[in-house]
């Protein structure tokens, strides 16, 4: 019976991690901002469709949190996204492996370690103070795209991203 509690309790912590990481100063606050312009940049051209769904989606959150759009010398706050690059390695890591020893000499031989690496990328938006050049807000997705996703599951990720980040932006 206890076995089962602290299985309960594991799933119950388990289901609570949240999809975002937040990291901010300590006095960023919403209502200090009313509007927000878009910082360009030219490190997300290999996955400019991903660049535009992220942009779109942000925009309606920034909407939805009262935010309107102003010419980038105008605005409260700039507005930064890309999407960082992880790989990660799929594959076997078990080997096999024999030899054999006399006299101080040895000849070994092991199978080769089988598998590719894969590509993700994670969504970052960051909030950016125009007057003194610092990020005040920061999110990064835990949730990773991946090149083999289709084009309306690519939408749905980075809309829930979004989302899920300007929930916890209070």
């Amino acid at each position: 019976m206890r076995s089962l509690i602290l299985l309960l309790n594991c799933l119950l912590l388990s289901a609570c991690v949240s999809p975002v990481v937040i990291d901010q100063q300590g006095d960023v606050s919403p209502s200090r901002y009313q509007t927000y312009a878009f910082i360009e940049q030219d490190e997300d051209t290999p996955r400019a469709l991903d660049d535009q769904r992220a942009r779109k989606a942000l925009e309606t959150a920034l909407a939805e949190k009262g935010l309107t759009p102003a010419a980038a010398e105008q605005a409260d706050i700039q507005v930064r996204h890309f999407f960082k690059r992880e790989q990660r390695y799929d594959g076997s890591v078990m080997q096999f492996g024999f030899g054999y020893g006399f006299n101080n000499v040895a000849v070994g031989a092991t199978t080769p370690v089988e598998g590719e690496m894969t590509e993700e990328f994670k969504l970052v938006v960051q909030l950016v103070d125009p007057a003194s050049n610092n990020v005040v807000w920061q999110a990064t997705s835990r949730d990773r795209l991946h090149d083999e996703m289709s084009s309306e599951r690519r939408q749905a990720h980075i809309d829930k991203a979004v989302k899920d980040m300007f929930e916890r932006f209070q």
